[in-house]
């Protein structure tokens, strides 16, 4: 097959080369409406009257945190009910919901555009840039994985498919009434959902007490440090008491 079109010169394909090269390097230049690297907007976000009131109802981190929290406890209570009740459709549909609500309130730094669901704004790239800086890279929901199906597959693979409600979801929940035994527990479930909302209840009191959020931000960084870190550490300043005698 002929890497060129018939009616495509050696010339012309390289003026559409460059031309492409141009718009990538000017997709890059930063955009003076936004800070967010990627974001098209032709305005600023707050321009826009909807964007301003919800602007004005949550750009205040503690009022934020104690609307989420209370969101949070709502699909807790909703979700686990479903699980308990065996609707496993329901239930597995909804699993992105608490996930992508916390990664959301935990990335609000550019809380105008957040808040106008311009893109980027999916919950993968939000993620990544909450994996990068507040877990530290321990997060794990983009990490491949065996599980019931043959390939391989990670946590926001299932997320979007019952967000999407994909027919692979669907097969899904069709596997787990067929194999009960995989089916989450669902004590284990509420207790993974509720530490959310104790981590909010944590980060909107540090709020309301008045700290700014550069610490605030050092704060939520150790609540999500596993016990591995704080062990590893506590032994590093054994030895080193050790070494000072």
């Amino acid at each position: 097959m002929p890497l060129l079109r018939s009616s495509e010169t050696h010339e012309t394909h390289q003026v559409k080369c460059a031309q492409v090269v141009r718009m990538k390097k000017n997709s890059k230049k930063p955009n003076p409406h936004c800070p967010v690297p990627g974001c098209q907007s032709k305005i600023p976000h707050i321009a826009n009257p909807l964007v301003k009131e919800l602007v004005d109802r949550f750009a205040a981190p503690d009022k934020m945190t104690r609307w989420v929290q209370a969101a949070m406890a709502e699909l807790r209570d909703s979700i686990c009910r479903d699980l308990a009740e065996n609707k496993l459709f329901a239930w597995y549909s909804r699993l992105r919901q608490p996930e992508e609500l916390y990664i959301r309130t935990l990335y609000v730094h550019e809380v105008p555009h957040i808040l106008s669901g311009d893109a980027p704004n999916s919950f993968s790239t939000l993620y990544a840039q909450v994996n990068k800086t507040i877990f530290e890279g321990r997060g794990e929901v983009v990490n491949k994985k065996h599980g019931l199906n043959v390939i391989p597959t990670s946590l926001i693979d299932h997320l979007n498919d019952g967000a999407h409600v994909a027919f692979p979801a669907l097969q899904m929940c069709v596997t787990l009434a067929r194999m009960p035994e995989h089916v989450m527990d669902v004590g284990k479930y509420y207790k993974h959902l509720d530490d959310f909302c104790t981590k909010l209840n944590y980060i909107r009191q540090i709020f309301e007490g008045g700290k700014e959020k550069r610490h605030v931000l050092g704060g939520v960084i150790n609540l999500h440090r596993p016990a591995s870190y704080w062990d590893q550490k506590g032994k590093e300043a054994r030895e080193a008491a050790t070494s000072r005698h």
